[in-house]
């Protein structure tokens, strides 16, 4: 089930009644929630694929118990490294699975072939389980911050339950960390009228991204990429296109999530920044995918070295979390070379910024140039992202900017006026989110204001309803 399904605000409807009906109940009304909560989150996961909920369970069930034994253990213990290796061994077994089986075997294939052997491999056809890359590293990180004794074993079956499997945030993040939502689970949580609005709002900001901008400039962008022969100007346009869809889709998704959450009286993390007015390679990362690239920078790069030792451990670092973060997004050569492309990127802004003067830096002005830079080379990586075979890739790569037909000129300027216009709804919310918000708050403004916001956002998503809805991009990963 998805968030723009209308099935899901069926359910959403039902479970946020009963929820709020339940925390009336003196004593057993958290439990009540909680109980709601899990089984509504089983529902959720396995509404399409019921065996999805299995592969859940089992990451759960491991890491509550090896959490549950690491506590009876002394840090630094040889015992609690061996509990440790067995979260991952079980984690990232079940992930490398069915992430990866397909990979390694079409790879080893054509290893065979390429040095003259007959490989008769069977193709496994593993189906990727929605979500496992999320809750996996969700579930590992409990137990990662329990080895390094950051954080206390929970013995409540229930309230880690609803840690791992909160339906807004499983299939798609962010990746929660335990010392963050499971306080939240484990308290009493109260309707508040305010607190509430302000989820519906943030959720109908997120499905208006989805619908009305991700999905309406996608057959573009995908038209492109399957046509056989683009010119130059073609594949800059539907590069420019998937990096609005990407970013209208993904943060979509993580504001449906939050707003949801925020309606049931959690609070998840910020998951976006602004990230394409990111300054250099470093901020871009601080912006985009928070959730992740903070899990990738305290549970791989900083144990990998991190800028601890010298350069060259700072470099080995870089790669390598950079380079399995790109294998983590999925299994392809183009992920891995994403992720290398980024290594890249963040290593040669350290070494170029060693010979830039600071006051040069540090001028006002300087991210008027910085910023569309930055930009420019994160849509290189959103091409490198987007098109999954190497050898197109490669005649990208080799097309000639003054080479195209007229109709390919034509296709440029179509995919550019849609790129015009799902940008600047873009570039309007971030306006009303920076200026406009902040001065209506607290106002007699702010009723109309929001019941004027709502109501152009529902007429949006109600008219570019479609009978067949595109997944969420990172369904995917």
């Amino acid at each position: 089930m998805t968030f723009i399904q209308v099935e899901f605000l069926y359910l959403f409807t039902a479970v946020m009644a009963l929820y709020w009906a339940f925390s009336r109940i003196p004593e057993r009304g958290r439990v009540l929630q909680n109980v709601l909560l899990v089984v509504v989150s089983f529902v959720f996961y396995g509404w399409v694929h019921p065996w999805f909920c299995a592969l859940l369970l089992f990451s759960a069930v491991l890491d509550f118990n090896v959490g549950i034994a690491m506590g009876k253990t002394a840090p630094g213990s040889s015992r609690r490294r061996w509990l440790l290796l067995l979260s991952m061994a079980g984690n990232l077994g079940m992930l490398g699975y069915f992430k990866d089986a397909n990979f390694f075997l079409d790879n080893v294939v054509a290893l065979s072939e390429a040095i003259g052997l007959q490989a008769n491999v069977p193709s496994l056809q593993v189906i990727l389980p929605v979500g496992i890359s999320f809750y996996t590293f969700q579930t590992m990180s409990y137990t990662i911050d329990i080895y390094r004794d950051e954080l206390k074993p929970r013995t409540n079956v229930l309230d880690y339950l609803v840690f791992v499997s909160f339906f807004p945030q499983l299939v798609a993040g962010p990746v929660e960390r335990a010392s963050r939502l499971l306080p939240q689970v484990e308290v009493d949580r109260r309707f508040d009228g305010r607190t509430f609005a302000s989820g519906v709002g943030l959720a109908m900001w997120g499905g208006f991204k989805k619908m009305v901008v991700a999905d309406t400039i996608a057959p573009y962008v995908d038209t492109v990429f399957i046509h056989q022969s683009p010119s130059f100007g073609m594949v800059a346009a539907a590069t420019l296109g998937f990096a609005i869809q990407i970013l209208a889709d993904f943060s979509g998704y993580t504001d449906i999530a939050r707003g949801t959450a925020r309606m049931l009286g959690f609070e998840l993390m910020l998951n976006f920044k602004n990230p394409y007015l990111a300054k250099n390679p470093s901020d871009f990362w601080r912006r985009w995918h928070i959730s992740f690239s903070s899990w990738i920078r305290d549970y791989l790069y900083i144990p990998l070295g991190g800028s601890r030792g010298g350069r060259w451990t700072t470099h080995r670092a870089t790669f390598g979390a950079m380079v399995l973060s790109g294998l983590w997004h999925g299994a392809s050569w183009t992920f891995v070379l994403w992720g290398a492309y980024h290594a890249a990127l963040i290593t040669a802004y350290r070494a170029v910024t060693r010979h830039i003067p600071q006051h040069i830096r540090k001028h006002p002005n300087a991210s008027l140039v910085s910023v569309p830079l930055m930009f420019l080379f994160t849509c290189g990586g959103w091409l490198i992202f987007r098109e999954t075979h190497i050898d197109r890739l490669v005649g990208y790569l080799q097309l000639s900017p003054f080479a195209a037909t007229e109709e390919q000129n034509i296709a440029t300027a179509v995919l550019l006026g849609m790129c015009a216009a799902t940008g600047g709804i873009l570039v309007g919310g971030l306006i009303v989110e920076k200026l406009v918000l902040k001065r209506v708050r607290d106002t007699v403004w702010e009723a109309p204001f929001r019941a004027t916001s709502w109501t152009v956002m529902a007429l949006g998503m109600f008219t570019f309803t479609r009978v067949t809805t595109n997944d969420f991009i990172y369904f995917a990963f």
